[in-house]
């Protein structure tokens, strides 16, 4: 479980903070080192997250307050836990984790650890500073601890890692015939026969080679003979010494001559699994579980026996053979009372004691502090972790062990109680397991009226956590086992988990039918037929009831919002999700009706969603960017001291991808992109780190960014999107794929991700296609839309650009309709100075028309674009001065903005048209100079076809400075 990892981290950073007392100088300075590298890489919040999960942080960074009762998902500890070590590791020293056991390992801990190593192998010094020793057995390797080692072996195949498999076998027959040989100082002609039967008898494990010659000589089977003057033994006897079938039936059958009380200690620890704290054994002894005189005399004999070791606080069974041995061994009566004593006791406890609650907060602390290590922080059991124990020992003794109604109604909520501490923690897996267990316990008492409340936050329990397994057929199940046994407003929340979990499944035309009846159950008006002109009514009459307010009136009338209001608003994201997902006409209406309802019934942070939604469709349907400018800065202004939460996060990537980007620079909406990744990962809501990062890449691609960075970038994301989200990835590829094209890099395969499925664009659109997959079959054809551009094919651009304009989701507002109405723009100017028809030259006024609209929004982004385009124009219409200046100036604007990939495009198409006036010289210049600017963004195919083109090996030009400037002026 995560504790291992929590345990682990806690250890190394009281190893660093002891180090302080050595009085060696280096070893003061590096610990500030850490210290100060720590808080440079997260910030305040994160700290006090971490905290949480490393308790020691607080004495390695002063200062840093903990604030409890955190949710940290999975994700959130991958990326806590990666910026740790590579903090520690940044400061030139090494890091040696050790991990045994590997196969008994739970699924999650293998995950946690994989994708913190993945992490922590995307920074190239850190990671040769680390070592990993995984330890496990190769005839128990589980399909999650094989896919545990691919991940390990994959990093070295792209270079991240270096993997060494060391496999360490059992003592062989002449192992054990030499350690007989050297034990009774006998040759070897005397003992083979013997060590082949120990041999087989212990399957050549050393622990139980030792184990089993130590019974043979306890029990006299070989014995000293002072006749023979050395050991002898009954070879027939030793043939046929009894033992059951498997090693660790044959150390429980020589148990059966253990003393009583040590069968007693055995069979108590049992219950705790392979291992259990001291400490617990300790509080055991006063209900007098233990045997007369405590524990502690007893564990000593056992740890000289080999069958357990006391490793610092923990007491451990050296197989888990024989825990198991030793469990199923106890007679299942007295195995149950053993977990119901010890349940009742540990509970009590804790706060699930109704009498623990009355007692100040340092007693109860107190009474988990036990006299063996006092003075040692492992000598501390939490409260956290005493109510998982005490809970998971009732779980064992089982509902039908106990009769009374009551009794099991309050074990119900113990399980309740400790499910929620485990999603706390992010281990979902441990929360469902408690949920399940306590909706047993209520067993024919489900739904009752002194049982409602218990019952309905156990399956919401099990609901959430399913969803956070993305466990979708669970999610439904009990989701609509709430639904269809409680009253409708109580089943919101459940509503709400449905209606995500189709669309995680891909039943997005289902979930959104679904939402819906639920919004008009609620007397939320939608409109049955979201035909054009039913939207743009309700738009309007949504703006002039919302216009009644002023921004100051909504921003101050944030005010607590009750339960209902607030899962009504996470159903409307929910189903805004599904209807954003296949460019559904009733996302306009849903997010319409949203705005109404939070102006009514309180607006929140879960008010952002819809608010960004209406102002999008603002800018989209009406072209009122002042309209969605005012709405978005609403949903701004409720995220600014929103809590950082998957529900905020998601409302970020819409308001940051949809509205603010028509308003800011593009490197802005860069770095936008850049903080909502961070957060996704942080509070685990991956999808939308996911989206973040491939609006990053595409936004940086567009912005021109050196190519190779952003493909070695793509690189390192694209294998771990995919495990998310396999259609960001396949979108993602795309992006990959015209990157590596444009730089030249012909070795590439964007594509490989997908395990041969999926082998080029053509093969990724047929699949598309064939699943009715249309944001990928539009993403496509602008894929090829802006390779055929820059590479000159203007009539292939041109097909691909009117099947992309087919689809309703292209003339959204967004990065990509801006560029593809760009390069169509230039297209159209192009091909109707090859006097291809005035539709072209119609067609490019149309294009320069629409950037114009824009232009007023954000300087920086669209005027190099818009002054481009009017160099078109003009050329078109022959206006030769008109049409050198705008070149010219658009040249600089795009050297000022930092767009080193469109200040080579305006030197291209200047030169082009100064080509096409016969004034050579300056267009050679133009030429070399463009060359000059793509080879610089890195985009080689582009520059060696534009050097092939014009044969400018020959050219007599001139070379202009090629600068960019990475500063950006906003639009004042």
């Amino acid at each position: 479980s995560p504790e291992i990892l929590s345990t682990l981290m806690d250890e190394m950073v009281s190893n660093i903070v002891e180090m302080k007392d050595s009085g060696n100088d280096s070893d003061v300075d590096y610990i500030h080192r850490v210290s100060r590298a720590l808080s440079t890489a997260l910030d305040a919040s994160s700290l006090s997250v971490l905290v949480d999960f490393v308790p020691s942080i607080q004495i390695l960074v002063p200062g840093v307050v903990k604030k409890g009762n955190i949710l940290c998902s999975h994700w959130q500890l991958v990326f806590l836990s990666s910026k740790l070590l590579c903090s520690v590791l940044s400061q030139d020293r090494k890091i040696f984790i050790t991990l045994d056991d590997l196969q008994w390992a739970d699924p999650t801990m293998l995950q946690l650890i994989s994708d913190m190593l993945i992490s922590i192998s995307e920074c190239p010094e850190e990671r040769q500073r680390l070592i990993f020793v995984g330890m496990y057995r190769d005839n128990e390797v589980s399909s999650d601890l094989m896919l545990f080692i691919t991940n390990l072996m994959n990093l070295e195949g792209v270079d991240r890692a270096n993997v060494n498999s060391v496999k360490v076998s059992t003592l062989s027959l002449d192992d054990v015939t030499e350690m007989v040989m050297s034990e009774l100082r006998l040759p070897r002609r005397l003992v083979s026969k013997l060590a082949d039967v120990v041999h087989k008898r212990t399957h050549g494990h050393a622990i139980f080679v030792v184990q089993l010659l130590n019974s043979l000589v306890s029990d006299s089977t070989i014995a000293y003979s002072p006749m023979l003057h050395r050991f002898y033994w009954d070879q027939d006897k030793i043939c046929t010494l009894k033992t059951a079938d498997n090693v660790a039936s044959l150390i429980v059958s020589n148990m059966t001559s253990l003393p009583s009380e040590e069968l007693l200690c055995l069979r108590i620890i049992s219950c705790f699994g392979i291992q259990v704290q001291f400490n617990i054994l300790e509080l055991l002894e006063v209900i007098g579980l233990a045997p007369t005189g405590g524990f502690e005399p007893y564990l000593h004999n056992l740890n000289d026996q080999g069958i357990i070791e006391i490793v610092s606080a923990l007491v451990v069974f050296t197989h888990d053979l024989i825990q198991e041995q030793v469990y199923e061994g106890t007679p299942e009566k007295e195995r149950r009372q053993l977990h119901c004593d010890i349940g009742i006791y540990l509970g009590s406890k804790t706060s699930l004691s109704a009498n623990f609650e009355h007692e100040p907060i340092d007693v109860a602390i107190g009474q988990l502090r036990v006299s063996r290590a006092s003075n040692s922080e492992d000598s501390y059991i939490g409260i956290t972790s005493l109510v998982s124990i005490a809970t998971s020992q009732i779980n064992n003794a089982g509902p039908e062990f106990f009769s009374d109604r009551m009794q099991r109604t309050r074990f119900a909520s113990w399980n309740l109680r400790a499910g929620k501490d485990a999603a706390e923690k992010s281990s979902f897996r441990a929360a469902l397991h408690y949920y399940k267990h306590g909706i047993a316990f209520l067993g024919d008492d489900l739904w009752l009226e002194d049982t409602y409340d218990l019952c309905l936050k156990l399956y919401e329990g099990a609901a959430l956590s399913s969803s956070a397994l993305c466990e979708e057929t669970c999610v439904s199940m009990y989701a609509n086992e709430i639904i269809n046994n409680v009253i409708f407003e109580d089943s919101l929340l459940a509503e709400y988990l449905l209606i995500g979990s189709l669309h995680t499944s891909g039943q997005c035309k289902h979930s959104i039918a679904r939402g819906l009846a639920v919004l008009r159950q609620l007397k939320i008006d939608i409109p049955a037929t979201p035909s054009p002109e039913v939207v743009m009514l309700t738009m309007k009459q949504t703006e002039k009831e919302a216009s009644i307010y002023n921004f100051s009136q909504i921003s101050d009338c944030q005010r607590r919002v009750d339960s209902k209001t607030r899962n009504i608003l996470k159903l409307v994201d929910a189903i805004s999700k599904s209807c954003y997902q296949i460019g559904s006409p009733f996302l306009p209406l849903v997010a319409c009706a949203a705005v109404r309802y939070s102006l009514q019934n309180g607006v929140c942070e879960d008010s952002a969603s819809a608010f960004t939604i209406f102002a999008y469709f603002e800018i989209f349907l009406t072209q009122s960017f002042e309209s969605g400018r005012k709405w978005g800065n609403v949903a701004k202004t409720l995220l600014e001291d929103a809590a950082l939460c998957p529900a905020t996060t998601r409302a970020r990537l819409k308001f940051y991808t949809f509205v603010n980007f028509w308003f800011v620079p593009l490197k802005e909406s860069i770095k936008h992109m850049e903080d909502v990744e961070d957060m996704g990962y942080k509070v685990g809501e991956i999808e939308s780190a996911d989206m973040a990062q491939m609006h990053r890449y595409k936004y940086s691609f567009f912005g021109g960014e050196q190519l190779s960075l952003l493909s070695q970038a793509l690189d390192n994301s694209l294998r771990s999107m995919a495990k998310s989200s396999v259609v960001l990835a396949k979108m993602s590829a795309l992006d990959k794929d015209l990157i590596d094209t444009l730089g030249g890099v012909k070795s590439s395969n964007p594509y490989a991700i997908f395990d041969g499925e999926i082998g080029n664009r053509q093969i990724l659109l047929n699949d598309a296609q064939s699943k009715g997959l249309n944001n990928i079959v539009e993403a496509a054809h602008l894929h090829n839309v802006f390779l055929s551009f820059w590479m000159d094919d203007y009539e292939e651009a041109v097909k691909s650009s009117d099947i992309a304009m087919s689809f309703p989701s292209a003339k959204m507002p967004g990065v990509k309709l801006v560029y593809h109405i760009f390069y169509r723009g230039i297209i159209a100017y192009q091909l109707h100075r090859q006097g291809k028809g005035e539709k072209w030259l119609d067609e490019g006024n149309k294009m320069l028309d629409q950037v114009e609209t824009w232009v007023k929004n954000s300087k920086p982004l669209f005027e190099n674009k818009l002054v481009l385009l009017k160099a078109e124009q003009d050329a078109s219409m022959c206006n030769f001065l008109p049409a050198k200046e705008s070149y010219e100036l658009s040249i600089k604007l795009a050297r000022d903005n930092g767009y080193i990939n469109e200040q080579g495009l305006a030197y291209e198409r200047m030169g082009k048209y100064l080509m096409s006036i016969v004034e050579v010289p300056e267009a050679e210049s133009c030429f070399l100079n463009a060359h000059r600017c793509y080879l610089q963004w890195g985009a080689k195919a582009k520059a060696d076809k534009l050097w092939e083109d014009w044969n400018l090996g020959s050219s007599t030009g001139r070379l202009e400075p090629c600068t960019t400037s990475i500063k950006h002026k906003r639009n004042e």
